[in-house]
């Protein structure tokens, strides 16, 4: 339901369920000469505010919304499953590729001694091609960026200074 705060003003949806009974677990011992009588409130006396209702949905509209959060349900789930059965095949996919590549090291491990040493030495010398070729295309891209804007600043000038 849609009340209107009598405080604020603003406009709530509000559920007036019965409270559930208040338990508290007591975190450490406190002597008798030091506590203090606590005042039990009963749950039925919660303080209680008028307020006036902005709008009550009809039983249409509310069958209407029903209906909306039923279907976009339905599509969550459906598009949930999808994307479970995508995940299932770039796994089997990936699955199927390690195996494969994994199959070819072992060979290679079993057919030379240091084979060990001749992957990881050849992984890492890709690994510093790929840094170097990485490096240089950013530097590539980055003067470029820094040439058309000097480019574009020369032309602005030049328009500005021809008004």
């Amino acid at each position: 339901m849609k009340y209107r705060c009598p405080y604020c003003g603003n406009v709530l949806n509000c559920r007036f369920d019965a409270p559930e009974p208040l338990r508290v677990h007591a975190r450490s011992v406190v002597p008798l000469a030091v506590a203090t009588p606590v005042a039990v409130k009963k749950a039925g006396s919660l303080p209680t505010v008028s307020s006036r209702l902005v709008s009550s949905p009809s039983k249409e509209k509310l069958a209407e919304m029903r209906s909306r959060l039923a279907e976009a349900s339905h599509r969550a789930l459906h598009a949930s499953i999808q994307a479970g059965e995508t995940l299932k095949n770039a796994t089997e996919t990936t699955s199927r590729f390690v195996s494969r590549s994994s199959s070819w090291l072992r060979r290679f491990q079993e057919k030379y001694a240091d084979g060990d040493l001749w992957i990881f030495f050849g992984f890492s010398l890709l690994f510093i091609l790929l840094v170097f070729v990485g490096l240089f295309v950013c530097a590539e891209v980055v003067k470029l960026l820094a040439e058309g804007h000097s480019w574009l600043f020369k032309n602005y000038i030049e328009v500005k200074n021809a008004l």
